[in-house]
């Protein structure tokens, strides 16, 4: 029973058109991947994942070990932070297809194992390791954890901490990529165990002036009637797959979705408010002092038809029509 699969992938065919070299090993990859012991080492010290967190994931649950959840939504964000971060463009068939193989490959631990794809800069050329392989060609990780965490739907108690910055900073700022699915994940770990140390089971990021952000490994959506809101991405948060996915389950039922500024205390008149992460929907039962009302038959049904009604939730996706606000 292979409870966990690890693979590394093969620059030259996940990044096809950049001239990236073929190794030995790769050659004799299977469908862009090459499987390996996922107790041993598989990173240098010199690679600008380790060196810097100079690159960018993506995380996509995978129901009954067979069904990845939202997978085109989390190629398309694949390339879009490939962009913003001046990497080579990956692949979206390549992709696909490796996705399916590690998948293929998987047969034990628990139902919804984490499917991971983690993509760095590579070596870094101001080493001289770096300097020995191809500047500029990317490590690419992927791999099935069967042993890992299990999602969660429990209702959380969150807080709101600030963020430090103000509402216009990512607009202004660009250049600090906020609301990209980067490997820089210290603060978003410092703040979750900041929020767990105050009692709390997750935070709520709050800008300077007022405006809700997201948590550290998760969208914010709250309900207000028959209209769900989430913070507009423009703001400087993750567009969420999973928050997308929820979208359009509450469109099909005919609601009204919006992506808009969220202040704080506006969120706290919602009727219902709900975490979005890794495929699930999770309730939230509180933030700060305020209470909310916990509809678990309405995560039950949303969470359903997020992994086992996809192509009516596909159909919904074109639908999302996001426009920044700002």
């Amino acid at each position: 029973m292979v409870a966990i699969q690890l693979a590394r992938g093969v620059a030259a065919e996940l990044f096809p058109g950049y001239g990236f070299p073929v190794s030995e090993e790769e050659k004799a990859a299977v469908h862009h991947l090459v499987m390996v012991d996922p107790d041993s080492y598989q990173s240098r010290v010199f690679d600008r994942a380790v060196m810097r967190g100079d690159g960018f994931f993506e995380a996509i649950s995978v129901i009954d070990g067979k069904i990845p959840v939202s997978l085109d939504l989390h190629l398309a964000r694949l390339e879009h932070n490939a962009k913003a971060l001046d990497m080579p463009i990956p692949d979206e068939k390549a992709f696909h297809e490796a996705c399916e193989e590690l998948i293929a490959h998987y047969s034990g631990g628990h139902d919804d194992p984490m499917l991971r794809i983690l993509i760095s800069r590579g070596a870094d050329p101001g080493t001289g390791v770096g300097r020995r392989h191809h500047p500029g060609m990317p490590s690419i990780w992927m791999y099935l954890d069967g042993e890992g965490e299990k999602h969660e739907t429990t209702p959380l108690r969150m807080v709101s901490l600030s963020a430090g910055r103000d509402s216009r900073v990512a607009k202004n700022s660009p250049w600090l990529m906020l609301g990209l699915k980067t490997l820089s994940y210290v603060v978003n770990m410092a703040t979750a165990r900041a929020a767990e140390r105050m009692g709390y089971d997750d935070a709520l990021f709050i800008t300077t002036d007022g405006y809700c952000l997201e948590s550290p490994h998760a969208n914010i959506v709250a309900k207000f009637g028959d209209t769900w809101v989430t913070p507009d991405p423009v703001i400087g948060v993750l567009h969420g797959t999973s928050q997308r996915e929820l979208f359009a389950y509450v469109r099909r039922l005919g609601k009204i979705t919006r992506y808009q500024d969220l202040p704080v205390e506006e969120l706290k008149k919602a009727d219902e408010v709900y975490q979005t992460r890794g495929g699930w929907v999770i309730p939230v039962k509180s933030l700060d002092d305020t209470e909310f009302a916990v509809n678990t038959e309405f995560v039950k049904q949303a969470n359903h038809a997020i992994h086992y009604e996809q192509e009516a939730q596909q159909a919904e996706w074109a639908h999302d029509n996001y426009q920044p606000t700002r």
